[in-house]
């Protein structure tokens, strides 16, 4: 390697850590995380909302757009028993403003976000080349500046209430583990969630590495006393899941409990730990135990629980298959082990996810069974609640549809025909759904 190469790889590596100012304040009086709306009914359905930028928000509006079109078997609409939503990059930009805005959002989404051209700047503008030696291609003024202008208006994470309760997932670069903006991880920095903007947050959720500079938080760890108990807990459990015991570290180093001392965290993508936002669902349930990741509002009332993920996943053409040939480009060999990287790691979290669906449902069951008398009502069954999972993607669409959009780019904006067809092809994809089935009105 030359070391001109060197030099530039150098400062490519070292740019995260630039500094810029902390989105986040310190944890006050009131401990408080977001609630969200309350959801209707007993049939209760989770979203996980994959990353992909304007693909995936396209993909994502149609889900949700059909949901309220579909009436539940108590004659509401389905977007209503959404109980939570987690979500990746493009899949936050929609499930923030959903939970601002509620189900009036889903009309005014594709106007605030879709309809807009988004301009960020490239490898091929010399600002952005700059700006990549500090961090990324884009800084706050082109990523959370211009979110905050054209959908959440100044919006805290404390105003998301009109909406279902939303988990908005980051990356934290320096601990290689999932960080969303929920109190559970804000009580690991000593910090209100509420306060944060909600454009930071999405921001962070989708600060793709060197297009996008990393969001800035800081720990206050001086304000609270020694670690969280779960960390100690997690960490002596060699049984534990190796991706719940990093997390667990990385608390430790949150509060300067180890050499790390990390005063500072910078986040990216959500997708770079987990594309699909199970990561930081499987780490709040071994924490915190029974009934997390549901509320104990939610779990109280019940009886089914739908975990829907919905992967806008992206297939990138092979060239060198389609030609019937032997031979791979030298572009194709440096893209093609990232997209098998990322495409492994969002199956594994869902088999993991998947995996652990029966025993999560006996510790639901247990944790119903086990309360007060004064809270069990009448005529409730403490066992009656069963846990289901499904996955949708863009190969649950017609096959022309699939052919004609399985390869659509995942940039932040989308021509106006792109987006429609995306959109119409995802209503089709949940009527024709299964698991969503049993959820209607006969």
């Amino acid at each position: 390697m030359s070391r001109g190469l060197f030099l530039v790889l150098s400062l490519f590596v070292s740019a995260c850590a630039t500094t810029t100012t902390p989105i986040n304040t310190p944890l006050g009086g009131l401990r408080a995380d977001i609630e969200g709306r309350a959801p209707v009914g007993d049939d209760l359905i989770v979203l996980a909302l994959s990353g992909g930028g304007a693909r995936a928000a396209s993909f994502h509006l149609g889900v949700l757009q059909e949901l309220r079109a579909t009436l539940g078997r108590d004659g509401r609409p389905l977007s209503e028993h959404v109980a939570m939503i987690t979500s990746v990059s493009g899949g936050s930009v929609l499930a923030a403003y959903y939970a601002l805005n509620g189900e009036a959002g889903l009309d005014t989404f594709d106007e605030a976000y879709l309809a807009q051209t988004w301009r960020v700047r490239g490898a091929t503008s010399p600002a952005g080349l700059l700006g990549a030696f500090s961090g990324g291609m884009n800084g706050p003024r082109q990523l959370s500046g211009w979110l905050d202008e054209n959908l959440y208006r100044g919006a805290r994470m404390g105003d998301m209430r009109a909406g279902p309760r939303v988990v908005l997932n980051a990356t934290d670069l320096y601990n290689s583990s999932p960080f969303a903006f929920t109190q559970f991880f804000f009580d690991g920095i000593c910090s209100d969630v509420r306060q944060v903007r909600v454009a930071d947050a999405v921001a962070a959720s989708m600060a793709v590495p060197v297009v996008f500079r990393p969001v800035l938080i800081e720990s206050y760890a001086p304000r609270c006393e020694g670690p969280p108990t779960w960390t100690t807990r997690i960490i002596e459990d060699r049984s534990a899941p190796e991706n719940v015991r990093q997390t667990a570290r990385a608390f430790l180093n949150y509060r300067g409990d180890t050499r790390a001392g990390q005063r500072y965290l910078h986040l990216g993508d959500g997708g770079v730990a987990d594309n699909l936002g199970l990561l930081s669902l499987q780490v709040t349930r071994a924490a915190e135990g029974p009934p997390a990741p549901l509320t104990s509002r939610e779990a109280l009332q019940a009886k089914r629980v739908l975990f829907l993920v919905v992967n806008a996943e992206y297939i990138r053409p092979r060239t060198y298959q389609q030609r019937g040939t032997d031979e791979i480009g030298v572009a194709e060999m440096i893209v093609s082990p990232i997209d098998v990287g990322t495409e492994v790691s969002k199956r594994a979290s869902v088999d993991v996810w998947r995996a652990t669906l029966p025993a999560y449902e006996r510790a639901l069951r247990e944790w119903r069974c086990n309360l007060p008398e004064d809270v069990i009502r009448a005529n409730w069954r403490c066992d009656d609640i069963s846990l289901s999972m499904d996955v949708i993607t863009f190969r649950d669409m017609t096959e022309s549809e699939y052919d004609a959009l399985y390869d659509t780019r995942t940039d932040v904006s989308l021509e106006r025909e792109t987006v429609s067809a995306i959109t119409a092809a995802a209503h089709g994809v949940v009527r024709r759904n299964t698991a969503l089935a049993e959820f209607r009105a006969d």
